[in-house]
């Protein structure tokens, strides 16, 4: 008798099913390569969205919490809800140490919103842009834990000499429909009185 030699092999059906399988797998593994991809761009494009704020907000807590008192009336702090000015040991641009007068202030622009500026000699920036309708407002802490729209308070106003006294911390108040509210307190590192004062002991 003769044997016949069969060649085992994958039929149709067979090869059709594998077929298949392979496409199944291969969509689900793009799908989630897809998925993990636009997760990695939201990521990348919120931190380089939240990166220029950090660095404003570092900028703003360096500059104002080092402003000191001063007894020269010109250089005193003073301020309203939308700007102040005063002398910094840490302006933006300058050598360690070295004191310049700065002022920051809030602007309405519009349609294009609302912006936080800097100026110190030789310099006038714009920092940061909120969108249109955030309420953005400075405001003052004294010693006794009271807050003030402008600085001096009040009642140190109608001195024709002000005595120099400074906050103990500047507010930035921003408000929107479109965002957490945010208070960011900076307290003011240096002395309260620009004489030697048993007050700041």
């Amino acid at each position: 008798m003769k044997s016949i030699n069969r060649q085992q092999g994958m039929t149709l059906l067979e090869l059709l099913v594998v077929m298949v399988l392979l496409s199944v797998i291969t969509a689900l593994l793009m799908q989630g390569l897809s998925q993990s991809l636009a997760i990695y761009e939201r990521v990348q494009r919120r931190q380089y969205e939240g990166m220029p704020q950090l660095l404003v907000m570092q900028w703003f807590n360096d500059s104002v919490g080092s402003m000191q008192a001063e007894l020269d009336a010109p250089r005193q702090l003073r301020g309203d809800s939308f700007y102040f000015e005063g002398s910094s040991q840490q302006p933006l641009v300058a050598q360690n140490g070295e004191v310049q007068p700065v002022r920051w202030s809030i602007n309405q622009r519009g349609a294009g919103g609302v912006t936080l500026d800097y100026r110190q000699p030789g310099r006038n920036w714009t920092l940061f842009r909120w969108p249109e309708g955030t309420q953005v407002t400075f405001s003052y802490l004294d010693e006794q834990g009271n807050t003030h729209n402008q600085w001096p308070p009040e009642q140190t106003l109608i001195s024709l000499r002000p005595d120099g006294r400074m906050p103990v911390a500047i507010q930035l108040m921003v408000s929107s429909p479109a965002m957490k509210p945010l208070n960011w307190y900076i307290a003011l590192k240096g002395r309260t009185y620009p004489r030697n004062d048993y007050r700041d002991l």
